[in-house]
């Protein structure tokens, strides 16, 4: 493990993201795009949601001008390495208490496709800094595979509301910026990692093309995401978190470090 710059742990304390540039170079960028132009263009059988009646999210979700692939491992191993990448993997455990993948995604975006909805992950209960460590149990890895420019549909974020505990009503603000929003633009390549406390949403997408992009998010050991889908009525969701045997027997010992708990998670009802 390399040691994280301060600055980088101040900057992410402070605004509860950070953008880290240059990650992926664009032979990587344009074969993972190549990769999910196929697999966007695929037929999935979700048999388990059908057999077991839940509610959850289907493997491919299309919405107006916007598709998202979920559990991406499942399909593919074109995008393990992703797991792995040492600069986020750094950040990660300096961030987090033995973190967690949990759920996989992509999302791509063309003209069109209108606002997300104000959403947090967990509250702001869920991050600390004490004596220096910061720990976010929850933290999203989004790494850009086009550029996001303004108008491309980019992350908006309010920088430090993964603090406030201030109850502004954010779901009146759908279709508009909360008080203090600001967008996240970035080139294809550079990551955003954000605390899952922190309030954001996906901006509207006003220009020609397609702006895609990668969605890793991590849990820290401490937390149960089958317990948290359960509880919320969305078990089925489960099905995309967890990778069976045959995909983690792929991994390299980082990536099986990363998705340890699902040894102990079966992927299907008694």
């Amino acid at each position: 493990m390399t040691d994280v710059p301060l600055d980088d742990t101040f900057q992410f304390d402070a605004q509860g993201f950070i953008i880290l540039r240059g990650v992926l170079d664009a032979d990587r960028c344009s074969r993972y795009l190549a990769e999910l132009d196929r697999l966007f263009e695929q037929t999935y059988d979700d048999a388990w949601l059908e057999a077991e009646g839940v509610r959850g999210q289907t493997t491919v979700q299309l919405t107006e001008g916007q598709r998202r692939l979920n559990g991406l491992p499942l399909w593919t191993d074109v995008f393990d390495d992703v797991i792995s990448l040492q600069p986020v993997v750094d950040r990660l455990r300096a961030w987090m208490q033995a973190p967690q993948l949990v759920n996989t995604w992509a999302i791509d975006k063309t003209l069109g496709t209108p606002w997300g909805g104000w959403h947090r992950g967990l509250s702001p209960e869920d991050y600390s800094v004490r004596q220096g460590k910061v720990c976010t149990r929850m933290l999203n890895c989004v790494y850009l595979l086009t550029d996001n420019n303004p108008g491309d549909g980019c992350l908006a974020t309010v920088p430090g509301a993964h603090k406030s505990q201030i109850p502004l009503p954010h779901q009146d603000y759908r279709g508009h910026e909360l008080p203090g929003a600001v967008e996240l633009t970035g080139q294809a390549g550079d990551v955003v990692m954000f605390s899952e406390t922190l309030l954001h949403t996906g901006m509207p997408k006003t220009t020609e093309g397609h702006r895609t992009n990668l969605y890793f998010n991590y849990i820290d050991a401490t937390y149960n995401p089958a317990m948290r889908e359960l509880l919320a009525g969305n078990q089925g969701n489960v099905n995309h978190y967890v990778f069976p045997p045959e995909v983690r027997s792929r991994f390299d010992d980082t990536q099986r470090e990363l998705t340890q708990w699902m040894e102990w998670q079966r992927t299907s009802p008694a």
